[in-house]
């Protein structure tokens, strides 16, 4: 009885869906789902006794360019391959005409069948055709095993070069998990989407530009068997490298490429005024190469496909820092990829005590990143924030590696162009796009003040122009693209910059009113940005304690920057509850 009752309610939903509220939304394909409200298209099934993967929620919407579903089920799975057994299908009635295309339940003829753990989609039109993903720009997220996913399939799509796939403005939907027969809606229900007109919030691209010189920028970047040696595909190198400007790069698939000569490729590309030029390490033995603008006065073979360097920083920031340039095993690895994080925790709980084969001065900022071919298990991400050790026998108990004893974080990172998080795309793999390049941090002790990821074939002509890109820029350097963190330093001579703060933000966490009391009278410039590096609020105080209305803002994370007369500058975070 109350399956009947849910079925009725998402009848209701699905059909008078605009007289509610508008069902378009401005949906990122990024593995965080706040985005996706209650007021949308939404239908539900409650928790059923069967075996496997139980299909429990699907929401969809759509903007001026994509369709998007999300899936919500029971338990964690991985959507593209089989890690645990599931079928689990998506079929699409396009025309909105179930006369036509595959017969599926009551109701739909089903264009488009994607076969999630096969890789790809059966398109039934005259001809029926096996279609790719590529072939409709099908991108989801996340790629590690989660127990809810989030989709994006062109609106324009022509599957088979033909036959447009949105051949209607209302179209069905429904999911089926062949596994063991679940499907939402369930039988007898059928589920309708119209596709909303109502224009989304315009998307904001990033400045690629750095905004503070003080910020030190990190670049993680896999040059694709050994790019960099690559006569045809140097000159796209050369002009991403000098217009992301980096201070410290980590460069991995370079096994066959010489230190020696990536210094002379940066000495040329960003020469820099000191008599050394740029400093560059690469692992023996490997395929990473890490070059820095600042002397490497460390580094550490031992570890497994990572290579941690220790990098002397001016005596500006008062503090060295310690860059992991990581590229894990790759594809079905997932077993050596949990040894190898649980390797790297190991070495960072080991840099923190005293003793061991590294010891750092307390406070030391610590970044790590690189190709992490994170495709399987999301306990190995889960390692990497936490310190969850899984070989606690070989690698220790573990503990959260921060210096204040939480986790570590991964920033916000999407594409400077686009409402997308994936960092690798190979049109002609089996595979859809995905991010596989990350990069991790020590909150505690500084602040990303920048994230994004660069693809110059997504951005319009006049960015371009801008920034002095080309169109085909990182997509012939690499199938991989630049992945960049501007950070700022809170660390000062070993005491934890929060601790010695001049001026004071209460309450925090807030969710209507900050109040900032500074420690002197004068001009001070207040600006607050999210974790995307956009501002959001920026404004001259006088008096020597003022008040922030910020209930407009959404829940989360943002960094309040304070300037004072005098130049100083200090960084605090920010949790708008």
């Amino acid at each position: 009885m109350n399956r009947i009752f849910i079925s009725l309610t998402i009848i209701l939903v699905i059909i008078f869906p605009s007289v509610i509220f508008p069902q378009s939304a401005p949906i990122t394909i990024d593995a965080i789902f706040d985005d996706w409200t209650s007021n949308l298209t939404t239908v539900s099934d409650a928790p059923e006794s069967i075996s496997g993967v139980d299909l429990l929620e699907m929401q969809v919407s759509n903007d001026e360019y994509f369709l998007f579903i999300r899936i919500k089920t029971n338990i964690e799975f991985d959507l593209l391959d089989n890690l645990m057994p599931q079928g689990i299908c998506l079929y699409f009635d396009t025309d909105n005409n179930e006369n036509t295309g595959l017969h599926l339940n009551a109701g739909y003829g089903a264009e488009l069948a994607i076969k999630f753990n096969e890789r790809y989609a059966d398109y039934y039109v005259n001809p029926n055709s096996k279609v790719t993903f590529s072939d409709f720009s099908f991108r989801a997220s996340p790629t590690i095993t989660s127990d809810e996913f989030e989709i994006a399939i062109k609106r324009d799509a022509v599957p088979d070069g033909i036959h447009p796939l949105f051949s209607s403005s209302t179209i069905k939907i429904l999911l089926i998990n062949e596994e063991n027969n679940d499907s939402l809606p369930n039988g007898g229900t059928v589920f309708k989407y119209t596709f909303d007109e109502t224009p989304v919030q315009a998307f904001t691209p990033t400045n690629i530009v750095k905004e503070d010189t003080n910020n030190i920028r990190i670049l993680v970047y896999n040059t694709l068997a050994d790019g960099l040696t690559k006569s045809a595909r140097l000159p796209h190198f050369e002009n991403i490298i000098t217009v992301l400007n980096p201070d410290i790069i980590g460069f991995s698939e370079s096994r066959n490429t010489d230190a020696q000569k990536v210094k002379v490729l940066l000495d040329d590309w960003l020469p820099i005024d000191n008599s050394d030029g740029w400093f560059v390490h690469k692992k023996i033995d490997g395929d990473l190469i890490t070059a820095s603008r600042w002397e490497i006065v460390q580094d550490w073979n031992t570890l497994s496909r990572q290579f941690p360097t220790l990098i002397d920083l001016p005596e500006t920031y008062h503090t060295d820092l310690l860059f992991t340039n990581a590229h894990l095993k790759c594809c079905s690895g997932d077993i050596l990829r949990q040894e190898e994080v649980d390797e790297y925790i190991a070495f960072i709980l080991d840099a923190k005590s005293e003793g061991g084969i590294i010891t750092l001065p307390n406070e030391t900022p610590f970044v790590y990143g690189g190709d992490l071919n994170l495709v399987g298990y999301a306990q190995q991400l889960s390692t990497l924030l936490t310190g969850n050790i899984q070989n606690t026998s070989t690698y220790g108990e573990g503990g959260q590696p921060d210096w204040d004893n939480t986790d570590v974080t991964a920033p916000i990172c999407i594409q400077t162009d686009k409402r997308m998080d994936y960092t690798w795309r190979y049109d002609n793999s089996s595979y859809p796009p995905g991010k596989l390049d990350f990069i991790i941090y020590s909150d505690a002790v500084m602040n990303a003040q920048k994230s994004f990821v660069l693809q110059t074939e997504v951005m319009p002509q006049h960015r371009l122009q801008l920034y002095g890109l080309n169109q085909n820029n990182t997509g012939i350097a690499s199938d991989h693209f630049p992945v960049v963190t501007d950070f700022s330093i809170n660390a000062s001579d070993g005491i934890l910059h929060q601790k010695m703060l001049k001026h004071s933000i209460y309450p925090n966490p807030a969710s209507t009113k900050i109040n900032i009391s500074f420690n002197n009278a004068g001009r001070h410039l207040i600006t607050i940005t999210d974790l995307y590096g956009r501002n959001v609020f920026s404004d001259e105080m006088l008096s020597k304690q003022s008040s922030i209305d910020i209930k407009i803002l959404t829940a989360g994370v943002y960094f309040i920057t304070i300037i004072a007369e005098d130049g100083s500058k200090e960084n605090h975070k920010l949790i708008k509850l």
